[in-house]
């Protein structure tokens, strides 16, 4: 028996099937609300929702405890250190360091969630509808993620990103910035303009492309196999 075959054959080992739609309607849900929140609070308090709707993704699809508690324990921290930095004065040093810290805390929740979504599609023993929805959300969470480091450099380095049409003194939305790069669509609106910015910007472009033309073409490709010996 070949990879590809032993790849197909036996059930799905995991979570229960359906638990990766409903993590793939929240992250849908999260990503079309999120310009319209950002209206009436600022992305670092968005980041608590985004962080819950992650720590979701891994209670949805690990089933050892022991890495929930780890999103939990993540999740706390990022939490704590989001509201200890609002309480600060913008023109404190603290601040910096407390938001710096915060969207660190934010960015490594979003790596563990997309690590155990991807370990719930890699260790699978057939490949279903499921493990296409977690694949799908993987590719939100990516999105996502490169949306927290480009906050975050923001934050370290104002100058990294020029809106063209933006109000002066206000932060872009590099969320929004960030899913334009993974599509590969590059409206313009937003420039990186900064080494670190344009670097990490041609890198998400990279993995966009590379990662709908091999694994989820994989996917599927494994999937309708699967159909057909079913």
């Amino acid at each position: 028996m070949d990879g590809n075959s032993r790849l197909v054959a036996g059930t799905t080992a995991g979570t229960t099937s359906g638990s990766c739609r409903l993590l793939l309607v929240g992250l849908i849900v999260l990503l079309i609300a999120f310009p319209f929140l950002e209206d009436i609070a600022s992305p670092l308090v968005l980041v608590i929702p985004l962080a819950s709707v992650f720590v979701i993704g891994v209670v949805v699809t690990e089933p050892q405890r022991r890495q929930v508690r780890r999103a939990v324990v993540l999740v706390t921290i990022q939490i704590g250190l989001t509201v200890l930095s609002l309480a600060q004065n913008r023109e404190q040093i603290f601040y910096t360091v407390a938001v710096t810290l915060a969207l660190a805390a934010t960015l490594l929740l979003m790596l563990f969630s997309t690590w155990c979504v991807l370990r719930y599609v890699l260790r699978a023993q057939a490949i279903t509808r499921d493990q296409i929805y977690a694949g799908i959300c993987m590719y939100i969470m990516l999105g996502f993620a490169f949306g927290a480091v480009f906050y975050l450099i923001y934050i370290l380095e104002p100058a990294s990103f020029i809106a063209a049409n933006g109000p002066p003194g206000v932060a872009p939305d590099l969320m929004y910035f960030s899913f334009v790069t993974l599509a590969t669509l590059g409206y313009g609106d937003i420039v990186p303009n900064t080494h670190p910015a344009r670097s990490l910007a041609v890198l998400e472009a990279l993995i966009g492309m590379v990662y709908i033309a091999v694994f989820m073409a994989r996917l599927v490709s494994l999937r309708a196999m699967n159909e057909e010996q079913e």
